[in-house]
């Protein structure tokens, strides 16, 4: 444990360095995210808010690796991510990163079981490797009855449970959600909100979480806001 903190103290896990992001328009281009910059520790929780158009799922795209910026960088681990090729930039994003969004985009033809399964093909690891790890996950998160049903005949918070246990079924370092509680009813939502907080308890997971709903940015160690294109804590 003593090695961990002394990182957390010494060495960001994720760095975003002046990050710059912005998109043309017919008229004029607009700004998004400015000069932005980022330090998270490893193991931390973010609940990034503010209204929309802000830039918030723009943040996380970029921490996703799955938009680049126009100016700046992205350092993991101090390791510049936008330098890798393609296919080790989609390893990277397989492997470490895990996202769970407000729609679930769940396969509608699979069952619970083979959508949470298929991180695994992708990374290439065999069924009989991957099967185990995915059931272990759907129990996890309260799916134990539901793992041969196909996503059409799971209630909305069933599905977004799926889609959870897809993000972390091989073990990501981060997880990234976007508004991932925006579709559920407030008994769903709060079973989510409790499942992140043992993610990141038991796990030591980092995680960045965009949300508009303020009960869960509380449950975040720090919650910031994008103003005029930086990123800034919340007081």
């Amino acid at each position: 444990m003593a090695d961990i903190h002394n990182e957390k103290q010494t060495t960001p896990f994720i760095r975003l360095e002046s990050i710059s992001k912005g998109f043309e328009t017919t008229n004029s281009p607009i700004d998004i995210l400015s000069d932005a910059s980022l330090s998270i520790a490893q193991g931390e929780s973010i609940a990034v808010v503010g209204e929309s158009g802000i830039g918030k799922s723009t943040l996380l795209h970029i921490l996703g690796a799955l938009d680049k910026p126009d100016a700046g960088r992205f350092f993991f681990r101090e390791k510049d991510v936008f330098s890798m090729d393609k296919t080790r930039l989609a390893a990277f994003r397989n492997r470490t990163i895990g996202f769970v969004f407000q729609f679930h985009y769940l396969l509608s033809e699979f069952t619970a079981l083979e959508n949470v399964m298929i991180p695994g093909f992708i990374a290439g690891m065999p069924r009989r490797e991957i099967r185990p790890e995915a059931e272990a996950i759907l129990v996890r998160v309260g799916l134990k009855d539901r793992l041969s049903h196909r996503v059409t005949d799971l209630s909305g918070g069933e599905q977004q449970r799926v889609a959870l246990a897809r993000a972390l079924v091989l073990k990501p370092r981060i997880l990234l959600a976007d508004e991932p509680t925006g579709n559920l009813d407030t008994k769903n939502s709060a079973q989510v909100h409790d499942f992140l907080l043992q993610l990141n308890r038991e796990m030591g997971m980092t995680m960045v979480v965009v949300t508009h709903n303020m009960k869960l940015a509380r449950y975040m160690q720090r919650q910031m806001t994008i103003h005029e294109g930086k990123l800034v804590d919340i007081e």
